[in-house]
């Protein structure tokens, strides 16, 4: 919507530009001789530019020469500031030394959920800390909770451009969070050709890796395109809204169990990966009752953090949760598990 309304406005002083220089012409019968006309153009570029030429002849003349004057003024002032903004923004980009950011988490764009995810993150930085990017092509004004933070860093650039994701040195990013740009038309557009920019970084001789993509979604035709652009994750919220509405109208408090499960809290549970090689190898081959005791048994030799075994998720991504015998037999060294349990937990070997 910014970016439509700036368009907007810079084509309207364009035609307006136009249509004085025509109509000074015109009052001071300048079409006539080219000549006359070279002269009466001169003196409209040099009214422009803050200068007084030769007066018109005409009162009309005279009246449009004067709004030349004034629409000079702004319109040099506005590219003058522009000019100075660009110049302010190269100079601090290569005075101040950026991080080397490594494990980090990347969130391009800025809306109003953003405040909320960031949120999130910080919470579940308490455990394991890492460093999170805000990264947009606009200014950010954050929220008093989250300036003066150490693991919070803004940075001003277009995160369509490979340059800036690589000045971020995206490749060993956790993750990267695309969200819908609030001033953008065509918000999952945008989110695609970021997708492909991070994607292209994949690809980036000596520093190969597949690096998690999660994107907003806001008009559900465009899923297809945000997959094709490499999102690993598309997020409607519209699809988990409607679901949480429905089930909270058959269930009472519903909701709760789900803002429960979605807020990091020393007094909420979350859910958990534990991937190959994490936990012992004695549990290859269990079924999912089998394991389902095992985590119970483990649970009650960590009082402190209770684990419940959810799920199970497979070599190609496929998620089961509660399975039952008919869907999974054993579990397979490539399988992941999934738990909840109040603190972040990731090996289960101890």
């Amino acid at each position: 919507m910014h970016e439509r309304l700036q368009r907007f406005l810079t084509l309207g002083a364009i035609a307006i530009l136009v249509l004085l220089i025509v109509a000074f012409l015109w009052s001071e019968e300048a079409l006539q001789s080219p000549s006359r006309t070279w002269e009466t153009l001169s003196n409209a570029v040099i009214t422009l530019v803050g200068e007084y030429p030769d007066r018109p002849r005409t009162l009309l003349g005279q009246v449009l020469q004067l709004l030349l004057l004034l629409f000079g003024t702004f319109a040099f002032g506005a590219l003058i500031g522009k000019f100075s903004a660009y110049f302010v923004t190269q100079a601090l980009s290569q005075t101040l030394p950026m991080k080397p950011f490594s494990n980090h988490i990347i969130i391009c764009n800025w809306n109003a959920k953003a405040p909320l995810v960031l949120r999130q993150l910080i919470a579940a930085n308490v455990y394991h800390p890492r460093d999170i990017v805000l990264l947009c092509a606009e200014p950010i004004a954050l929220d008093p909770e989250f300036q003066g933070r150490p693991d919070v860093f803004v940075v001003q650039g277009d995160p369509t451009h490979h340059g800036t994701l690589e000045r971020l040195n995206a490749p060993q990013a956790k993750a990267i969070i695309l969200l819908a740009d609030a001033d953008m038309e065509a918000p999952d557009e945008k989110n695609a050709l970021i997708a492909l920019a991070v994607k292209h970084l994949e690809k980036t001789p000596g520093q190969e890796q597949d690096i998690h993509v999660v994107a907003e979604l806001v008009n559900s035709d465009r899923q297809r395109h945000l997959k094709e652009a490499g999102v690993d994750e598309v997020i409607l919220s519209q699809d988990y809204s409607s679901g949480i509405l429905a089930q909270s109208a058959l269930f009472r408090q519903m909701s709760e169990v789900y803002r429960q499960l979605l807020t990091y809290s020393d007094h909420t549970n979350e859910f958990y990966f534990i991937e190959p090689g994490y936990y012992p190898t004695t549990l290859c081959g269990l079924s999912f009752a089998a394991l389902s005791a095992w985590m119970s048994e483990y649970s009650s030799r960590h009082p402190e953090n209770p684990l419940l075994l959810i799920g199970i998720r497979r070599q190609n991504q496929q998620v089961l949760l509660n399975p039952r015998p008919t869907d999974f037999q054993s579990l397979d060294p490539s399988d992941t598990l999934i738990v909840m349990a109040y603190r972040p937990i990731y090996d289960l070997r101890g």
